[in-house]
């Protein structure tokens, strides 16, 4: 499932991020790569961005960043 679809907090497994697109490469460059563990930390009022955590790092992505991240759950939803 896309990172953007995603509507629960709790972690994921990244599956396949799209190398193809400059802020996807930007978050390579931190260290968020296919494998990693994420946890959706925030989400604004409004949906867009969504808060993410990754390694030490908290980074906010938009939605139409998160379209091209593929993620896996790995815990059940609402888990913190």
């Amino acid at each position: 499932m896309q990172l953007y679809k995603v509507k629960d907090k709790g972690k994921y497994s990244v599956i396949k991020m799209d190398e193809s697109k400059l802020s996807i490469m930007r978050l390579m460059d931190m260290g968020l790569l296919p494998g990693e563990t994420i946890k959706i930390k925030h989400e604004a009022l409004l949906g867009d961005p969504i808060s993410i955590e990754f390694r030490d790092s908290h980074v906010s992505i938009r939605l139409k960043d998160a379209a091209y991240i593929d993620v896996s759950p790995l815990e059940k939803s609402g888990n913190k």
